[in-house]
């Protein structure tokens, strides 16, 4: 009896050991899977040797996101940009071993530190360099131009942890236009799981799929025109730059008021840990605080505020369409009606605009631009910095006493009541040559005072206008063209098209604003003709074209100057 009850329970307890032909079976299936693997691992491995298919030679498929997608490159002697970053950020390098006695600084915000519409050649970072080697030729200096076309601060908080290692004497940050637009895009990046995540990033480590994403990409750009980038860089691929266009994209920007707290709070969150980083690394930071086309720039998106009824949005919509008839020949009706509109829904964001519009048409700018301004913060599809960041900005420079240059009110103060518009903005955020110009000679300010600048000495005004009109001179006679161009592409990709019947001019400076805008765009004809129009409406805009043209001479561009002018000369 005991022996019949023990067997079956040492029989379920200790299951028999394989026997040789289990094992067998085993290792073979084992060496079928390495076999099937190893023409795999001879392709990786020859692809590693000969140095086809580097990762690093792609554009990165997480736009960024990835931790260990470095921004620069050790190639010799020298730094360069990764090629993985060029449909973004444009080529900069230098040297790996610093120069003695050197100032070297690096710039980071979006597209208008890169330079759009143009490049990095007329962006205030060059400026800043052409500026600071005249006011000590006897150092050398260099800024290193680290901005990111859509770039958001999160993703710029990584890159300047990069740089620390490189020796800055300064960081310079500029950022806040694209905070809405990435963190709407790119939300599936960003709350990827974390194994996913390792699994994506090993994946795109393998030189085997570095090479088919090559010829996957070559035959994807066949027959496509290059888009928005500089000449030597590659063009930005079509899949990873047209993203309003997504199903993420213009159609999904609501109103939704927890979102935007939570993208300020993260905006917070980013400025504030680039300035911790470069306090514990030593190094000086600067902040920028950017403006925007406030004058000539129509919100992008507007909605009724929560809650409206569709009775009284109907009412709304009555007073609004009532106003729209009126503007054309009855100002201050148009501006009853508007604000009548105003007093069902103030948070429709173009309805503000055209409020500010008129009121700016009527001759009451102080009264104009806080409508202008709501018109930019309640934009659905915020493309331009919003007064919480601004806000959030100077905060954080009051509270960490960082340094900061109020881009913004510098050109503000520039602009005719105020309030910039197409005079100096060739789009919603992009500055104008000259707008970068400005932009640079205010930072320079800023560095006798810090001790980064040890000689003091002014440039005398007229050496500026030489070198400015030397360096312009040096880009080539299609440089503003290739300007103009992009600006078509970014214009299309933010669906101006949209709203293109608000972008036209409704009065005499509106259009004097436009040609100036066309000048700067190196279109000479458009600038003419917009010209004629502002002067058959009213001739007192001369003065403001003398103005301009004065601007210009300033600027470097003294044929642009001369054709001003000659369009306002008497006959």
């Amino acid at each position: 009896m005991s022996e019949r009850n023990t067997t079956p329970e040492t029989s379920s307890a200790c299951p028999p050991l394989p026997t040789a032909a289990a094992a067998r079976r085993r290792w073979f299936a084992l060496g079928g899977v390495v076999a099937g693997l190893l023409p795999l691992i001879a392709l990786e491995a020859a692809l590693r040797l000969f140095g086809l298919g580097r990762p690093a030679d792609r554009p990165d498929p997480f736009a960024g996101f990835n931790g260990d997608a470095p921004l620069f490159e050790r190639q010799g002697a020298v730094y360069r940009t990764a090629r993985a970053r060029a449909p973004f950020i444009a080529p900069q390098e230098f040297s790996v071993a610093k120069p003695p006695g050197s100032f070297r600084l690096f710039c980071f915000g979006g597209s208008t530190v890169y330079g759009h519409p143009y490049t990095g050649e007329t962006a205030f970072p060059k400026w800043l360099e052409l500026e600071l080697a005249a006011r000590d030729p006897g150092r050398s200096w260099q800024a290193i131009n680290c901005g990111g076309v859509s770039y958001a601060s999160y993703r710029i908080a990584p890159m300047v942890r990069e740089v620390l290692r490189y020796q800055p004497d300064l960081v310079i940050v500029a950022t806040g236009h694209n905070e809405f637009l990435e963190d709407r895009t790119y939300h599936a990046l960003k709350t990827r799981s974390a194994l996913w995540t390792r699994l994506q990033r090993t994946a795109y480590a393998l030189h085997t799929v570095g090479l088919v994403r090559q010829w996957l990409h070559r035959d994807a750009a066949a027959g496509s025109p290059p888009l928005a980038a500089p000449a030597d860089a590659a063009p930005l691929p079509p899949d990873v730059t047209t993203r309003l266009d997504y199903a993420s994209g213009y159609a999904s920007y609501r109103r939704d008021e927890v979102w935007w707290q939570n993208v300020a709070a993260q905006y917070d969150e980013s400025v504030r840990q680039i300035v911790a980083d470069c306090r514990a690394a030593h190094v000086p930071v600067l902040l920028v605080r950017l403006g925007s086309n406030l004058r000539d720039c129509p919100p992008y998106k507007s909605e009724h505020r929560t809650g409206l009824a569709p009775g009284t949005e109907a009412d709304w919509q009555a007073a609004f369409d009532l106003a729209t008839a009126a503007e054309k020949t009855d100002l201050p009706r148009a501006l009853h009606f508007y604000q009548e509109a105003a007093a069902i829904d103030a948070e429709h964001a173009l309805l503000n605009f055209r409020l500010a519009r008129v009121l700016d048409r009527l001759g009451r700018t102080a009264e104009a631009l806080p409508y202008f301004e709501k018109a930019k913060d309640t934009d659905i599809c915020p493309l331009r910095i919003t007064a919480p960041l601004e806000q959030t900005l100077l905060k954080i420079a009051a509270e960490t006493d960082t340094p900061l240059v109020d881009a913004a009110q510098v050109i503000a103060a520039r602009s005719p009541a105020g309030i910039p518009g197409n005079d100096w903005y060739v789009d919603h955020v992009h500055p104008t040559i000259g707008g970068h110009q400005w932009i640079a000679r205010t930072i320079a300010a800023q560095f006798p005072a810090r001790g980064w600048l040890a000689s003091p000495a002014e440039w005398p005004e007229a050496e500026r206008v030489k070198t400015y009109t030397r360096h312009l001179a040096s880009l080539g006679p299609a440089y503003l063209a290739d300007g103009k161009r992009r600006l078509a592409w970014l214009e299309e990709w933010a669906k101006r098209q949209r709203l293109a019947a608000e972008t036209i001019p409704v009065d005499a400076s509106g259009f004097a604003r436009l040609a100036f805008r066309s000048v700067d765009l190196g279109d000479e004809d458009a600038a003419r003709a917009a010209l004629r129009e502002a002067l058959k409406r009213d001739t007192a805009v001369a003065d403001l074209v003398r103005t301009r043209a004065q601007d210009l001479t300033s600027e470097g561009r003294p044929e642009s100057a001369a054709a001003l002018r000659k369009a306002v000369a008497p006959e």
